[in-house]
């Protein structure tokens, strides 16, 4: 399934990254732009993130965009989330309501002639008719879409033009067509470092392999799109490459292998509402346990498929996209007519364009005689209206200053909220299991079923370890949010900087070595002597060095725990490091800068360096490069408005491999 970034609409808002980091990015422009259209592409942008993971969260952001797009009359932005719509009921296995959908944006989106966009439907319908069947039929699509993307050279979309065409050659047991378009669509993704459609790729390669018959080389391709797949949390290529060893397993008679990998693919299918892929594990573990004359479970699983086989595939489902596709080759061919009739009448147009040509410039003409008699009197009346509106726009202006105030107020809010939320569900989850397995846990022991009595219960205690972690979490959140917005003292003092660095640089290297007795670093320190002391609020700095130092601590601590390749000859291993340096500096010739005399505070590490793509967001509140549940990305957020309010300035400078400095620039009066 296919969608038109439309981080090409919003590409100053960032490229593409991890999926926690892009739907972190996404839910913090969120709060920020207002009930328009690219607030209608983030929408979009969520649901493509979720799609595979999470898609009823993908269903909810689509189903926001497409109310928002059809609320301020954006017809673009509505064919967008239908799209989404889409690709939500495609990666469910809804292919009835996916091809009904496409349908729906793609009429917008030829009213529009939007080629872009259409070229991209013709994709996802492609799609549909392959998983329905229907190849020849999917390969008629896709082409349309290849022919496009050739003619604009675009990489992306011909590299999900070449996969798809791969993939359903491999259906159609053409192995060397299958083969071709597969490796060519590999080349790209590689250039691109792709990692969404590599792992994708590995599994149809162990498709087509196992066409072959070269089953050694197949469950190599499988188990490489295991690895990728599960580097990217993509549920439906996981789960597929799991089913791919489970039948390659059972075809060289080893069936407990081919149960293990059977019911992972089942698993993760029932976690990402898979319906095709959990219809296709059930099936394959109906037949295994049959096999091995396990009835009961062989009737289980039997019965699963039977469901999902009913809801999938039932008589009328069929017959409704067998209508439609109908009635789509009578819209095409009807698109088709119409073009011819529109050339007929384009010569007719243009003589009657020509006339009206000569028609307006005749009364422009004689309406510009008009005009300059009236022009003075309007601009007097114009330049009254102006003088009015100015007056009136600043007796107005300190209500719209307030008025600001209390939206960013409201959005803040909703973030802090949502990132809350998380945390809370988990506790909520894993509490409501907890219940399930004490009930669990009294019936084992009534039975005295010690062993499965033991294993439940520990159990249990791995689940409350997880809502001990995530309930620290969300404290961490509220913790963070109270320091961000309480206010200090606001009463600055005389203190020596040099003393204060120094003094919480060996606090916070202590405090992390308490909590890790393996971590080392190497301190280095240059202080000014000449600086003196300096008027600030003390707590309020003492924040900001700790925050950091603790950064700094942290980066070279993760580079430790990275594997580096073994050192050549004569070089050295890598040593953690971090410096910390202040300086007295002077107001450049004609002024600017602080305005005066100042101090530098410097804080390097020589860590891995913060990536350039996420550079412009380390200072927003909730934005962090920390792992999920490590960081609640307040602290820079914090120190940055610290450091703004004594009237200094806090940059960062950095080199991706090499580490990074944090510079605070404060005034000396």
């Amino acid at each position: 399934m296919r969608i038109w970034p439309f981080f090409v609409a919003l590409c100053f808002f960032f490229v593409a990254q991890a999926q926690n980091t892009e739907t972190d990015s996404l839910k913090r422009l969120l709060i920020i732009t207002k009930e328009d259209t690219s607030r209608v592409l983030i929408y979009e942008g969520l649901s493509y993130a979720y799609q595979y993971a999470y898609p009823d969260t993908a269903f909810h952001y689509a189903l926001k965009g497409l109310q928002l797009a059809r609320k301020i009359n954006d017809p673009k932005g509505e064919a967008y989330c239908i799209n989404a719509l889409g690709n939500v009921y495609y990666t469910t296995g809804d292919y009835n309501k996916a091809l009904e959908t496409y349908l729906q944006a793609l009429k917008i989106r030829e009213r529009l002639h939007d080629e872009r966009a259409i070229a991209v439907t013709y994709s996802n319908i492609g799609n549909v008719y392959s998983d329905q069947g229907e190849h020849r039929q999917a390969i008629s699509y896709i082409s349309k879409t290849k022919q496009f993307d050739e003619k604009i050279k675009d990489s992306s979309g011909l590299l999900i033009d070449l996969f798809n065409l791969g993939s359903i050659y491999n259906l159609l047991k053409n192995t060397d067509s299958a083969l071709f378009y597969t490796q060519r669509a590999y080349e790209i993704a590689k250039s691109l470092d792709d990692r969404n459609y590599i792992g994708a790729i590995m599994n149809t390669f162990g498709s087509i392999y196992e066409n072959l018959a070269r089953l050694p080389v197949a469950i190599s391709y499988f188990r490489q799109a295991i690895s990728y797949s599960k580097s990217i949390k993509d549920q439906q290529v996981l789960s597929a490459a799991y089913y791919g060893l489970a039948v390659l397993f059972n075809k060289q008679g080893l069936p407990d292998s081919s149960i293990f990998y059977s019911r992972l693919s089942l698993e993760t299918a029932k976690e990402a509402s898979l319906l095709n892929k959990v219809l296709d594990a059930g099936l394959l573990l109906s037949s295994l346990f049959k096999t091995a004359h396990s009835y009961d479970s062989a009737f289980n699983y039997q019965e699963l498929s039977i469901k999902i086989k009913d809801s999938l595939f039932n008589v009328e489902r069929i017959k409704q996209i067998q209508k439609m596709g109908f009635q789509e080759q009578q819209r095409q061919q009807s698109i088709e007519n119409a073009r011819l009739e529109y050339g007929n009448k384009i010569k007719l147009y243009l003589v009657l364009v020509a006339l009206a040509v000569f028609l307006l410039l005749a009364f422009i003409l004689w309406r510009n005689n008009i005009g300059k008699q009236k022009a003075n009197v309007i601009l007097q009346q114009q330049k009254e209206k102006v003088e009015s509106t100015l007056s009136e726009l600043k007796a107005t202006q300190a209500q719209l200053i307030q008025s600001e105030k209390m939206a960013s107020l409201g959005e803040l809010t909703a973030g802090i909220a949502h990132e809350i939320q998380n945390p809370l569900n988990f506790v909520n989850n894993f509490s409501e299991v907890n219940t399930e397995l004490i009930d669990e846990l009294k019936n084992e022991l009534n039975t005295g079923n010690k062993e499965q009595a033991i294993s439940i219960a520990d159990d249990i205690k791995e689940n409350e370890e997880k809502i001990n972690h995530h309930g620290k979490r969300a404290d961490a959140i509220v913790k963070g949010m109270l320091e961000h917005s309480r206010s200090s003292s606001g009463v600055k003092e005389p203190t020596d900087i040099n003393a204060l660095a120094d003094e919480y640089l060996r606090l916070a290297y202590h405090g992390l070595k308490a909590k890790d007795k393996s971590f080392n670093a190497t301190l280095k320190t240059s202080y000014d002597e000449s600086i003196g002391n300096i008027n600030i609020i003390p707590q309020d700095i003492e924040r900001v060095l700790l925050n950091l130092y603790n950064n700094a601590f942290y980066a070279v601590n993760e580079k430790t725990k990275t594997p580096e390749p073994r050192p050549m000859a004569g070089s050295e291993e890598y040593e953690p490091t971090v410096t910390v340096s202040t300086k007295s500096i002077k107001p450049p010739p004609g002024g600017g800068g602080l305005g005066g005399l100042g101090v530098l505070i410097s804080v390097k590490d020589n860590g891995s360096g913060i990536p350039q793509k996420v550079l412009d967001k380390i200072f927003q509140p909730f934005f962090t490069t920390k792992p999920t549940g490590q960081g609640t990305g307040l602290g820079l957020s914090l120190s940055y408005d610290i450091v703004k309010a004594h009237g200094g300035e806090l940059k960062v400078e950095t080199k991706e491999g090499e580490g990074s400095e944090f510079i605070i620039q404060l005034p000396t009066n």
